[in-house]
């Protein structure tokens, strides 16, 4: 992934181990409420996939739509993994 695209208060949230979704989250300015509603998970979902959980392609893509990433952001970082 082309780090210049990231921006520096993600990469900064990353590089302290928090979840990428988490850091793109904050960054934003949104609740875990807010992505829950917008990308239509529970927040409990939220919470699990920001805890480390691994979730599928398809959650992936609706959460990154829900924050005005482009499809795949999520997709090239190992964290990140398809569900079992």
């Amino acid at each position: 992934m082309n780090d210049s695209r990231i921006p520096e208060t993600v990469l900064k949230a990353i590089s302290e181990e928090t979840h990428i979704v988490r850091a793109y989250r904050e960054h934003l300015g949104y609740s875990i409420e807010d992505l829950a509603i917008a990308c239509g998970l529970a927040t409990e979902e939220i919470e699990n996939i920001e805890s480390g959980r691994r979730y599928n392609k398809g959650y992936r893509n609706r959460i990154a739509r829900s924050l005005s990433l482009p499809a795949g952001t999520f997709d090239e970082l190992s964290e990140v993994s398809d569900a079992a």
